[in-house]
C-alpha cells in the first residue's frame, strides 16, 4: 500500500473511533512516514496509539463513549 493510501486510512479509522487525525494529534509526516516503513497496518496504528494515549473513542456525534 502506498504511503499516501495509508495515511488516509489512518485518518480515517483514526476520525472514526477518536474524532482526530494524525495532524490534530501532532504527529509529524516524518513519524507517519516511519511508522508506515515498519509495516504497521492503519487499524492497528490507531489501536496502539489509541492505547498509548489513553485516548477515549467518541460516539457517532462525536462524545465521549463512557459506557453508560
Amino acid at each position: 500500500m502506498a504511503f499516501d493510501e495509508w495515511l488516509s486510512q489512518v485518518d480515517r479509522v483514526f476520525l472514526e473511533r477518536f474524532w482526530i487525525d494524525h495532524i490534530m494529534a501532532g504527529f509529524s509526516l516524518d513519524e507517519m512516514r516511519r511508522d508506515w516503513e515498519s509495516g504497521e497496518m492503519p487499524d492497528d496504528w490507531v489501536m496502539r496509539i489509541g492505547t498509548k494515549y489513553e485516548l477515549e473513542e467518541c460516539d457517532d456525534n462525536g462524545f465521549k463513549s463512557f459506557g453508560w
